[in-house]
This record gives C-alpha cells, structure tokens and sequence, in this order.
C-alpha cells in the first residue's frame, strides 16, 4: 500500500490539561533543511535515541506512522515545551523494510524555533547513535506465585537479586510475593523499562522450570472483596483494588549480606530434587547449581536463548492451563519438550518427537517408559491440538468420587511434568547443544 495522509485527526495531552493535536506532516511542501540518511544497522535503535535525548532534554515527543509490509514512515514532533503550541523540531522519516532510514527535519516556524537548536538536537541524536550511549538504573519489581515463601536472598548474578517481602500469608501456602532487583541498561528510561520487561519475562521463564513455580507480576486490580464482621458472618460484598505493595520500598539496588540467604539443596542432575512437600521444607527452596543455570541461561547466543525461551514459555502456558484444563497441560508439556528438538527443516528434524527428545536429553529407558504409558502423551497432544479432544474429560460430570476411575491419565500427568523440567534443565546446560538419540519403538 502506498504512503497516504491520514484523514484521522489524533490529539495527545499538552501537560496543562488540554490537549495537543499531532499532524502528518510527510507530504508537507517547503523547505526541510535538515537531512540524513541513517545505515540499516543504525536506523534500528535511532528512533529509540530521539526519544531519549528529548527526555534529557526534558522535551516531550508525539509521533504518527503508517505501518506497512514493506515500509514504515511517519512524522514525530519533539516539543521543546509543555502546552498547546511550543516550539517544535518536526521530523519526518521513511525506511523500507530492513533497509536504511531516510531523515527530514526542521524547526517549527510559530512559535519559532531557532535552527541552530533544531541542527544542535539532531547532532546530538547522531553522536548518541554513534556512541551507542545508553542509560543503567535500578529496576525492581514484585512477583507473585503460590506456594511456599519465599524467605532469603537470591544472587543470580551481580545485577540480579531475588528478596522476600515484608509480608506473608497466614498459612504456609498461598498466594507469595518474592521481590525481584535488576541493574538494567537500555537506550534512555524508556529502552531500560521496554529491557527490564523482557528481562522478567526471562526470569520467569527460567525459574518456571528450574523451580517448578509459575511467577506473574503482581498488579493493583479491582475485585470483590467480602467484608466479614466479629463473628465471621459476612456483610457486604464490594469491589476494591487488590494486590500487594510494600509499605516502606527500597529506592536503590540492595547490597549482598543484607538478607539472609535462600535455603539451598544439592540436586543430582538430571534430577529436580524431592518431590512434592516434605516435613522439613516450610520455605522455597532452589538447586545448589541455579547460579550456574543462570550464567549458562545469560551467555546462550541469542538464537538459542530464544529457543530455550520458546520451549519454556510453553512450559509456562501448561502451567495456566492447571488444573481447570488438565487435557491443555499435558498437550503443552508435550509442546514444551518438542519445542526443544534442533532447528532445522530438514525432515530428520521434523521427524524428532518428545519420546526422541527424552531419549537425547535423558536416557532411552526414560523415553520407552513414557512412550508406553497406557495414556501416551504424544497422542494426548496430537488429539487435542487437531481436534480438541479432551483426554481427561473436562466436560463431563464431576464426582465427589468416581468408583470405576480410570487413572491412567493422571498417571501420565505424574510423569510427564517433572520430566518436562528435566529435558528443559538438560538442554540448559548442554548449552542447546546435544545428539539426537531415537526412541526404540513402542513394543
């Protein structure tokens, strides 16, 4: 589709409470006495380098672009000034896709700007560029899961630090919070949030299957919330904001020593330690080796980074799905360990199924074993993904208890879970990197 001016009139807030009409100006005649053309590679992080010299500058940029398949362009205006008409440095850009960045600029006529400022900006935009110059803060978040507390420090790395909370539920399980700290660089303070979002997304990949716990970034939401007199009868019923918050936060990056230690467990590998809750665990507990599995998680090359988080990132959606849809959490557990199978279209690749992946991560008797579950997962995943067939019968009647039960389906689910996390851990610390062992066939 062609470059075509919006018909759409969009108007952004001023900063005095009115608002502040943004214009397409790519199709304006006159003189633009700035311009640049900007390299493929560079043109990738420019945009982000306007924005954050405007916010060194304490300017506020509004922007409109029209989206294509093969082409991107716009207009983005950078005020120097709060209200409805500051001065302005107006740019338009165009690029083809994967192709270098075309730049026009110049400096609004009323009210006027000088163009010594609007060449002084765009030069400064070039130097960062140039220098590559990013910003690096403390970040903080908190993470919910259920389960046991989280009670001690976590070190990952130098930059990384997982602290329990102030507060915990009444009981030993339920609804947690751990604290999650970063040192994040990125391209102004909008590159380090846009970095620190990804970076959770990872740490919540990684502990799902190293811990086994499906953490969520808590949020203030509005819920109904009971209110419950001396007696325990309840009186009402409202909506209210729910969530969790720190009453006295930590602004700066923690120091190490400050909180006690997490609680540590050695774990022969492949392995993932005791199963389920012992008598002598009343806190969450991580493998001696997490501080290994991170630093092998951080120095994958990005293409098999992205191949563990893929993998893992179906390992989280199985973990949603539990325990309401159970037959959608065995067929993404499957997902999970095929996601894992080497890259490639070649049709030896494509052949390779979750019992070959067992086979190559963890040992050919491992894979037998599942392959001849009375209930094999492979078939679970191929009936619901096509035709959405519910192996553990989501829609059928709920007993209290069922007499003549068959079990073989949770039986595959006891098997298949912790064995998710073992290949996923394995193929971690085989840095992606294995040979493909086929699975004998089913006898």
């Amino acid at each position: 589709m062609p470059r075509k001016k919006s018909s759409a009139q969009i108007h952004v807030a001023d900063g005095t409470g009115g608002m502040r009409r943004v214009d397409d100006l790519r199709f304006e005649a006159g003189e633009w006495p700035i311009q640049l053309i900007v390299s493929a590679e560079e043109a990738e992080n420019w945009m982000a380098h306007v924005d954050a010299e405007a916010e060194e500058r304490g300017w506020f940029p509004s922007s409109i672009s029209q989206l294509e398949a093969t082409e991107n362009s716009g207009t983005l205006s950078v005020h120097t000034a709060i209200g409805p008409s500051p001065a302005t440095v107006d740019i338009v850009w165009e690029r083809l896709r994967g192709k270098e960045l075309k730049v026009r600029a110049r400096p609004s006529d009323d009210p006027p700007l000088s163009l010594d400022v609007a060449h002084d900006f765009i030069n400064s935009v070039v130097e960062r560029v140039r220098t590559r110059k990013t910003l690096r803060t403390h970040q903080r978040a908190l993470l919910t899961y259920d389960g046991l507390p989280w009670r001690g420090d976590l070190w990952l790395d130098a930059d990384h630090r997982l602290g329990p909370p102030s507060r915990y539920p009444d009981t030993l399980l339920g609804p947690q919070i751990v604290i999650a700290d970063a040192m994040i660089e990125g391209i102004g303070q909008r590159g380090v949030i846009a970095n620190f979002q990804k970076r959770l997304r990872e740490l919540q990949v990684f502990l799902g299957f190293v811990l086994g716990i499906k953490l969520e970034i808590s949020k203030f939401e509005e819920g109904w919330v009971p209110e419950v007199d001396a007696e325990g009868r309840i009186t009402d019923c409202k909506p209210r904001p729910i969530g969790y918050v720190e009453l006295s936060p930590q602004e700066v990056f923690p120091k190490p020593g400050s909180t006690r230690p997490i609680e540590r467990r050695d774990v022969t590998r492949p392995g993932l330690g005791p199963f389920g809750l012992t008598s002598d665990m009343n806190e969450q507990w991580v493998s001696a080796d997490i501080e290994q599995l991170w630093n092998s998680f951080v120095r994958l090359p990005d293409s098999k980074r992205e191949h563990l988080l893929r993998a893992g990132n179906a390992y989280l959606i199985a973990k949603s799905m539990w325990p309401d849809q159970r037959t959608a959490y065995a067929a993404f557990l499957v997902v999970a360990c095929e996601a894992l199978k080497p890259t490639g279209t070649g049709r030896r690749n494509k052949s390779i199924t979750i019992y070959d992946v067992i086979a190559s991560l963890l040992s050919k008797d491992e894979a037998k074993r599942i392959r001849e579950l009375s209930v094999p997962p492979h078939e679970v995943r191929h009936g619901h993904l096509h035709r959405g067939e519910l192996a553990a019968g989501e829609l059928l009647p709920m007993l209290v208890h069922d007499y003549f039960m068959d079990p073989s389906f949770d039986e595959m689910l006891r098997e298949l879970s912790p064995i998710t996390r073992q290949c996923l851990i394995e193929w971690l610390r085989n840095g992606g990197s294995y040979k493909v062992v086929r699975c004998p066939p089913a006898s």
